[in-house]
């Protein structure tokens, strides 16, 4: 199974929440924007600052995301994926969920040889959005 992996399915998994993506041992390709180290490094020191994690926790949870990252296929944050995030949506998104389906969609389109991709988020709005956009969406009910 190829998905699509945003930060909130990644960071379920490297701060142990509760149900994580069910998916994930299925994963054969991760694909996700090069965004991904810095948002969940960010919230990770988001954590740290409002002593919900020790410096030791820190240490630890950036080192399981740097490992992550490194299985994943990182796509570059480039005109292309900024183009298209400019574009209108069918339905409202932040600018950084916006980013990581355009990422998904040019993948998409350049990957077709690979079979179906998958989006997985447990974001709510990021799923609806990319449920629009003909994904099927794991991860989070829609």
């Amino acid at each position: 199974m190829i998905a699509y992996i945003d930060s909130s399915v990644l960071l379920r998994i490297v701060l142990r929440q509760p149900s994580p993506l069910e998916d994930w041992d299925n994963l054969t390709l991760g694909v996700s924007s090069r965004l991904i180290a810095a948002e969940c490094y960010r919230a990770i020191d988001q954590l740290w600052h409002r002593g919900n994690l020790t410096q030791d926790d820190v240490t630890e949870k950036r080192e399981i995301i740097g490992t992550f990252a490194k299985r994943l296929d990182l796509r570059e944050l480039d005109e292309h994926v900024l183009d298209l995030t400019s574009q209108p949506l069918p339905t409202p998104l932040a600018t950084l969920d916006s980013i990581h389906l355009s990422t998904a969609m040019i993948y998409r389109a350049t990957h077709r040889d690979d079979g179906k991709i998958y989006f997985a988020t447990h974001d709510v709005a990021l799923a609806v959005a990319a449920k629009a956009m003909h994904f099927h969406v794991i991860g989070v009910t829609v």
